[in-house]
């Protein structure tokens, strides 16, 4: 059973369009030709939201540089560096917007808690820039529960969270009813926890080896329900009805075709049970910034 309107649900993540990224990726950073016709597939797919960020290598200017040839209007969404602590955060978005040669975006980010949690007031300076209508909405990137319940607590005025979600990475779960509740758009990232979900047992590092019981069972009910992986951790993350947005990074067209089509996956009830049992505790597992580099 499939809804191509679900694609509408999704948000392009462009770190592949400024760096090589993620731990399955062969390919490298995606040539500007490509990120043209991967932008144009997605915009006929109905996702109208991009994903970018300061940090993200050239990014934000290959994004400029490419949606300054395209039709229509596109909801761009970037993010403060996270390790300049002393960059103003006016100068900050007014670089990202020059290099994404548009007057105002649709969200900017803190890119990390730390940035927050350091530097009291920073979260009047976005507020700023919001009341002035360069950004529609604000928010943070968050990695830990307990920096969302912090937030939370303190009742912070952010229009947006963005954190990592997956099969395997179900940390947040608790705390979605309550972001929602309070009006707070839960945008999911990692849902492939970087192309891990695709690895082939046999290909894991040492450090993921604990992770080769689960990711075999994961391929088991894949298989038994005829459904690519890729469905079912899609599937699994579109099928809560608390996360508002879910991100997907893509490493050429091709894979953004298959992240459309996947998007449409609506799991049979037994099979989303099962998966619930995937859940995993282990952090060096869940968090690849813990991973070795290699």
């Amino acid at each position: 059973m499939e809804n191509h309107s679900s694609a509408q649900r999704l948000i392009l993540g462009t770190a592949q369009f400024g760096l090589p990224y993620g731990i399955s990726n062969q390919r490298g950073q995606i040539p500007e030709a490509e990120v043209a016709a991967i932008l144009s597939e997605a915009a006929k797919a109905g996702i109208d939201t991009l994903d970018t960020a300061a940090a993200y290598g050239n990014s934000e200017t290959c994004l400029g540089n490419v949606l300054s040839t395209l039709p229509g209007e596109h909801r761009i969404i970037s993010k403060y560096l996270p390790n300049q602590p002393d960059k103003p955060i006016v100068q900050a978005f007014r670089e990202s917007l020059e290099r994404l040669q548009v007057d105002k975006i649709h969200g900017y980010l803190l890119h990390s808690y730390a940035s927050y949690s350091s530097r009291p007031g920073i979260l009047d300076e976005l507020l700023k820039l919001k009341s002035s209508g360069q950004v529609e909405k604000v928010g943070i990137s968050l990695y830990h529960p307990a920096e969302a319940e912090e937030l939370l607590q303190q009742e912070a005025s952010i229009d947006l969270v963005q954190f990592p979600y997956s099969l395997f990475d179900r940390r947040f779960e608790e705390l979605l009813p309550e972001l929602s509740s309070r009006g707070i758009e839960t945008h999911i990232r990692s849902v492939y926890l970087q192309g891990l979900y695709f690895m082939q047992p046999d290909q894991l590092p040492l450090y993921l080896q604990e992770a080769v019981p689960k990711l075999e069972r994961l391929r088991q009910l894949a298989n038994s329900n005829q459904l690519p992986i890729g469905a079912v951790c899609l599937g699994f993350a579109m099928a809560n009805p608390y996360i508002s947005r879910v991100v997907i990074g893509v490493e050429s067209l091709q894979t953004l075709q298959e992240n459309i089509r996947y998007s449409g996956t609506v799991l049979p009830q037994a099979l989303y049970t099962e998966l619930l049992e995937l859940k995993e505790e282990n952090e060096t597992i869940l968090l690849p910034y813990k991973w070795p580099a290699r």
